[in-house]
């Protein structure tokens, strides 16, 4: 009797192996995804670049390019210092300070923005978004993002594209108010050994002061990337 118990026991082992060897791995939840794509990203603690801004607002038909260039700096989780042009900005998060040319200081709101709680990295997928993955395949999975309640008022669903093998977001599909839609796409360049996004391009819109969308063109590209310098955190302090 024991020796049968000892064969069935051996036999139901052998099975449960046979059975996970040929199962097919699990997919990974919308959150588990993410979390993923944010461990790859950051490994970049902080970062700095000189950086180009090409704009174009699709009015009535017209645009006309806008080219700014300046710098930017970046520390883990939440904050940025750029300069474009002859205006200085200190972001932390959703707060925001502008020193202009003549030294004038300005507390700036983003209408309608996401909530930057988390700080600037992947998690503010899952933060700012109901997420659900429509594709999936070996080279590119799409969640569907559904704006939650008191964020992104002009966004209606965003369509995140993403390279599971490389674990990074590749591009963003918009669908917004008015029946204005765009994509913002991703670039990437390996520094140090780390994959990190130095160009940002696409079409989105911009709500004007009288409440309506114009379509937005822009390209946000960096070059000469340094990275994990040890920038310190009075480079991020506007001093009011």
């Amino acid at each position: 009797m024991l020796c049968y118990n000892k064969n069935v026991k051996q036999l139901a082992t052998l099975i449960t192996l046979c059975l996970v060897l040929i199962a097919p791995l699990s997919a990974l939840t919308p959150e588990e995804l993410v979390d993923k794509l944010n461990a790859n990203f950051s490994r970049m603690k902080d970062g700095r670049t000189e950086i180009t801004l090409d704009t174009s607002l699709q009015l009535l038909g017209c645009g006309g390019l806008n080219r700014q260039t300046g710098y930017l700096w970046f520390k883990a989780p939440d904050k940025v210092k750029a300069i474009v042009g002859k205006e200085t900005y200190f972001i932390r998060g959703n707060r925001i300070r502008k020193i202009d040319g003549q030294g004038k200081r300005f507390y700036v709101t983003l209408l309608h923005a996401p909530d930057f709680t988390p700080g600037f990295n992947p998690k503010l997928m899952t933060y700012n978004f109901r997420l659900k993955t429509i594709k999936e395949s070996s080279t590119e999975v799409v969640l569907a993002g559904i704006p939650k309640p008191g964020t992104l008022k002009n966004v209606r669903k965003v369509l995140f594209r993403i390279d599971p093998v490389n674990c990074l977001l590749t591009a963003m599909d918009l669908t917004l108010n008015g029946g204005l839609s765009g994509r913002v796409n991703l670039k990437y360049e390996t520094v140090n050994g780390i994959t990190v996004p130095y160009t940002c391009y696409g079409k989105s819109a911009l709500e004007i002061f009288s409440g309506s969308l114009v379509g937005l063109v822009f390209n946000l590209s960096g070059q000469k990337l340094v990275i994990n310098s040890g920038l310190p955190d009075s480079l991020f302090d506007p001093g009011f």
